[in-house]
């Protein structure tokens, strides 16, 4: 009699027994699939969502949620649903508020036979469901939050069934969930900053080919803002230089974002004043996010919401050229400060190159102002010159002898024809299509100097003069003739110097000789003239000007724009020589 009862106790335990075993292997199941799904998703928001499906499937919860840990505002905020309004996405639960606040505060996992037994329920058609609260953790810190229900039943009479009170198997279960979570959303968050930080580099990349494409500075920082604001994301963005000549003052040259409503005219700030002066003084990073409590601070007129800035200083080498600076109502990171520093280190050499374009630029047009300067001094102003001297002679000459009144009214008549032809060519030059006119205009002076070289150049000399004294010899049986450039400069000179000799030195004779001699071309021009009185004697020794007018100074330019030198000496009442050595460029024939 006593077996039989535990002979069917036995045989109901093994029922009961194999069912358990078939539930563990159906969860242990389900785990390995969760676990291989999740492993295959990186995308981080998908990968929340299969997370608290699997785990709702597997426990036989109703409804649930998972949120992620904001620590910097001491939130969970919701990230995945599951059974639950649409609405409740992105909801944020602060510690002591919700399940979620509760699960946070204690910083352990919460079961509850009853919803509105949490001090703050957020749910209130759902306060006789049956929950379990998991804290996802990693490295000691909790990341994240799963939540699930089992719902109550409303009967047909109005009253309310209680839900399956979930178990500390339950529990234990959500807790693989959560532990298997942690890695995955540890992995997920690497692979989204990975991805982020490639997409940041290759618009660095971008950024970097847009300021290096334009070399005026204006415009590249205005491109540079603009490219920033845009393709970063930086809602406030501002880019002063150090200014040149006064190195304790910033000047704002470009503005990005909202800041291009409410930042005009010229803009300048004290280096030792603000964040953005901290940044060049300290020649480092400047970063706040609460720039409410830092007195630094500076705010910009009409600028709302800044919460945080971060100035990054624009360095070449040693020397500072300006700040990049932005504002944000979001705090900055590290990732920021070195995307930016990446970008100020690419403005630092593009801001640079944009200086020397500008400087060349000026530079060159202060050369072809004086080219121009010195080819007028040597042709035109030379010819009327000797034009008002002929003019002055004119009327005496004509009373006294009319045929050679005459001849000198022809020959001023050549010299204002000359000197048209030299100052149309000039004008030429001067024409942005010099380059296609250069054939058909051609001054007369160096046309001569193209087509028979430098020796017929000097030769020809003689006639253009207004007067017929000096008496001009040239010398030419040395010369080893020189390339175009070279011979030019020659000619011009020893037009300039015979000039001189017409118009101070009284000569009755000038000798002009060039020569090739130990690797150098000589040009001398020598007069029996009067020379310099005592007072007013030039000598150029090492390329220095002693004393000399303009005249000198344009035949030393010229000469040491050819790498070479002019002398000159003189001795009153024994006339006046002027030596020029240029080195050989090897005999090039023309």
């Amino acid at each position: 009699m006593s077996a039989q009862p535990v002979e069917k106790f036995s045989v109901r335990h093994g029922v009961q027994a194999a069912g358990d075993v078939e539930a563990l292997l159906r969860k242990q199941e389900s785990l390995l699939a969760f676990i291989e799904a999740i492993t295959s998703e990186l995308e981080l928001r998908p990968l929340l969502g299969r997370i608290l499906r699997y785990a709702c499937e597997l426990i036989g919860a109703d409804n649930g949620t998972i949120g992620l840990v904001d620590a910097r505002r001491g939130v969970v905020r919701t990230e995945a649903l599951y059974n639950m309004p649409a609405s409740e996405m992105g909801a944020e639960m602060p510690m002591g508020v919700g399940l979620a606040g509760e699960v946070m505060l204690r910083g352990e996992p919460v079961v509850l036979g009853r919803y509105g037994d949490v001090a703050k329920p957020t749910q209130l058609g759902l306060l006789e469901n049956s929950v379990i609260g998991m804290p996802i953790s990693a490295r000691g810190q909790m990341i994240g939050f799963i939540g699930i229900g089992a719902s109550a039943l409303h009967t047909p009479d109005g009253g309310v069934e209680r839900p399956r009170p979930f178990t500390a198997e339950d529990a234990t279960t959500l807790a693989i969930f959560a532990r298997h979570a942690a890695i995955a959303i540890e992995n997920a968050r690497r692979y989204t900053k990975e991805q982020q930080r490639t997409e940041r580099l290759e618009l660095i990349a971008s950024i970097g080919r847009i300021i290096t494409a334009d070399l005026r500075l204006s415009d590249l920082l205005d491109r540079a803002a603009d490219a920033i604001h845009e393709l970063l994301g930086y809602p406030n963005l501002a880019i002063p230089l150090v200014e040149e000549g006064d190195p304790d003052v910033l000047v704002l040259h470009a503005v990005g974002g909202y800041y291009k409503g409410l930042v005009e005219g010229e803009y300048r700030i004290p280096v030792d004043r603000g964040i953005m002066g901290a940044a060049v003084r300290e020649r480092r990073i400047q970063l706040v996010n609460d720039v409410a409590s830092d007195p630094r601070h500076l705010p910009t007129p009409g600028a709302i919401g800044i919460l945080a800035e971060l100035a990054v200083p624009i360095l070449l080498g040693e020397r500072v050229l300006g700040v990049l600076n932005v504002e944000s109502d979001k705090p900055f990171d590290e990732e920021d400060a070195a995307s930016l520093q990446v970008i100020a280190d690419q403005l630092a050499v593009a801001i640079e190159n944009a200086r020397l374009y500008e400087r060349g630029q000026r530079l060159a047009v202060l050369e072809e102002r004086q080219r121009l300067a010195r080819d007028l001094h040597d042709s035109v102003t030379q010819q009327m010159f000797g034009m008002v001297l002929m003019g002055e002679s004119l009327g005496t000459v004509w009373r006294r002898d009319a045929d050679e009144g005459e001849r000198r009214v022809n020959r001023l008549v050549e010299l204002c024809r000359r000197a048209l032809a030299e100052m149309r060519a000039l004008l030429a030059e001067l024409r942005p299509d010099a380059d296609k006119r250069a054939d058909t205009v051609e001054r007369p002076g160096l046309a001569r100097v193209r087509r028979k070289g430098l020796a017929h150049a000097l030769a020809s000399l003689q006639p253009d003069l207004a007067v017929e004294r000096p008496e001009v010899s040239v010398d030419a049986e040395s010369y080893v003739p020189q390339n175009l450039e070279t011979e030019e400069a020659l000619y011009r000179i020893a037009q300039e110097a015979l000039n001189n000799v017409v118009k101070h030195a009284r000569a009755d004779h000038a000798r002009i000789t060039v020569r090739a001699t130990g690797g150098e071309t000589i040009l001398e021009i020598v007069d029996d003239g009067i020379g310099f009185p005592s007072g007013r004697r030039k000598i150029e020794r090492g390329g220095r000007t002693l004393s000399g007018g303009l005249g000198t100074t344009i035949m030393r330019e010229r000469a040491e724009a050819r790498g070479g030198s002019l002398r000159l000496e003189s001795t009153p009442g024994q006339g006046t020589r002027v030596v020029v050595t240029i080195p050989e460029e090897g005999g090039i024939m023309r």
